[in-house]
């Protein structure tokens, strides 16, 4: 059996991500589909993450390492 596990995203990918579906060159199913993003529900967390002026946090070891924020 394989064993499924969460993917890892770049800051780079995700804010190239979420600008493409900003600047009207897909939809969001389109853009999950172009990148290979599994779950449209993943690029709408990055939307309201960056709109939102939020942070992502991913954890590295016993070390929290911030992801992404809107300029």
């Amino acid at each position: 059996m394989s064993k499924r596990g969460n993917k890892k995203y770049s800051k780079e990918f995700k804010l190239e991500v979420v600008q493409e579906y900003l600047t009207g060159k897909g939809s969001q199913r389109e853009i999950c589909k172009k990148y290979e993003i599994p779950a449209k529900r993943t690029l709408e967390r990055w939307i309201k993450w960056y709109n939102g002026h939020k942070e992502s946090r991913e954890q590295s070891g016993s070390k929290t390492e911030i992801n992404m924020t809107k300029g």
